[in-house]
């Protein structure tokens, strides 16, 4: 036999295996795994199952966080007071009641029995700067404003921090609905910003109302002069005089969903946007939106987007959703934008339709708010300061 047959025949596998009986005498021409060779077989094994592995793998993890995505969403839906209780009827939760029982304590206990109240109710008392530093145990040196926006979002009230420097914005648009490559928000200005201060967010169908921790929603049937317990929450837009609320409305037609053509729009760059700007995700920041900006140009740096949930939601918006069948994503919500350091740079109201908004202080018409648009802020009768801003929503008869 010539060298290379015998080369052919070593290289063949031996049929009789391990247990060979010419192995054992030594005589064998074929091969025979040794125990390296067992262990790159069933490497090789390995690796041919490793492509199905990773598919089943990653089956699971697209189903958990799917899931996980779900059970966030109707977390989300359920706001934090699922009905607002009437603050005049009961001097248990009367500020001014509160305020002069511990008003007669001795000065020493005052700041010991403040420290036990929660966070709503400090902001409701309306402080002076120095003594809610003093009752919010700020660490030395710690800015009021970030330590708030920070607790605010922890806490997961519903409730927003907005300073004096704040500028608003609206994308009243449908994403699809604007060419581009979806890095950027076309977006217009509303004016005057916001007043200093801690609001509370009720979402209306199609639309939100912000109001000061302490003050009534206009979009309710209560208010600082008289409440209509019996009269539907819908009708509120007939009776906000009644119950001391006073409006200054601007007519803004050019951001109606059925028109948008603002006046005065820029780009709002999103290629910052980190981690929690997914496409698809509950927390991805998109058109139509509503942003109050806390900070200058906070767009230029990386930032992270995050939905919480709100204060307070609207029977016929939450009625809408379970009628129509709707998803969960189309409802609208609160969200906060963050930097990398967790400072509060911008919160936004947005994952629903495009938002409309009426004049309450007239007729009714048949548009709705989609092609006369319409922002109000408002206040109690006889003051001057802000007490909150409300984009109306839809009409409802």
């Amino acid at each position: 036999m010539s060298i290379h047959g015998c080369v052919s025949i070593y290289n063949t596998l031996c049929r009789n295996g391990p247990g060979c009986h010419f192995l054992a005498m030594g005589r064998c021409w074929f091969r025979h795994l040794n125990e390296v060779d067992d262990k790159m077989v069933e490497l090789f094994e390995l690796l041919a199952r490793l492509p199905e592995r990773i598919d089943r793998l990653q089956g699971i993890i697209s189903k958990h966080q799917k899931e996980k995505e779900k059970q966030r969403r109707l977390i989300l839906n359920k706001p934090v007071h699922q009905e607002l209780k009437c603050t005049h009827e009961s001097t248990s939760n009367d500020v001014t009641d509160l305020l002069s029982k511990v008003s007669q304590l001795p000065p020493e206990l005052h700041l010991a029995i403040l420290h036990h109240f929660d966070l709503e109710t400090v902001l409701r008392l309306d402080l002076p700067y120095n003594l809610l530093h003093k009752v919010l145990q700020l660490p030395r040196g710690e800015k009021l404003g970030s330590w708030l926006g920070r607790q605010l979002l922890e806490q997961d009230l519903g409730i927003i921090d907005v300073p004096g420097e704040n500028t608003m914005f609206l994308a009243n648009y449908h994403k699809e609905d604007e060419d581009g490559d979806g890095h950027s928000l076309k977006v217009s200005d509303l004016l005057p910003g916001l007043t200093p201060g801690a609001y509370k967010v009720r979402i209306l169908q199609n639309g939100f109302d912000l109001v000061r921790v302490g003050c009534d929603f206009l979009s309710t049937q209560c208010g600082p002069v008289k409440c209509f317990h019996t009269a539907k929450t819908e009708h509120w837009a007939s009776s906000f005089m009644c119950r001391g609320f006073s409006l200054q409305t601007e007519t803004r037609t050019d951001l109606a969903p059925g028109i948008w053509e603002p006046k005065h729009s820029c780009h709002l760059p999103l290629g910052q946007g980190q981690g929690d700007r997914l496409r698809g995700s509950v927390d991805e920041l998109k058109a139509p939106v509503f942003v109050i900006s806390l900070q200058e140009e906070w767009w230029t740096r990386q930032w992270s987007h995050r939905r919480g949930r709100n204060y307070s939601v609207d029977s016929v918006a939450q009625g809408q959703e379970v009628n129509d069948g709707a998803s969960e994503e189309e409802l609208l919500g609160l969200g906060v934008v963050t930097n990398m350091q967790g400072e509060v740079v911008a919160y936004t109201i947005s994952g629903g339709p495009v938002f409309a908004a009426y004049n309450p202080a007239e007729e009714p018409h048949s548009d709705e708010g989609w092609y006369n648009f319409s922002v109000s802020r408002y206040q109690y009768t006889g003051q001057i300061e802000q007490a909150g801003l409300i984009i109306t929503g839809s009409q409802n008869d």
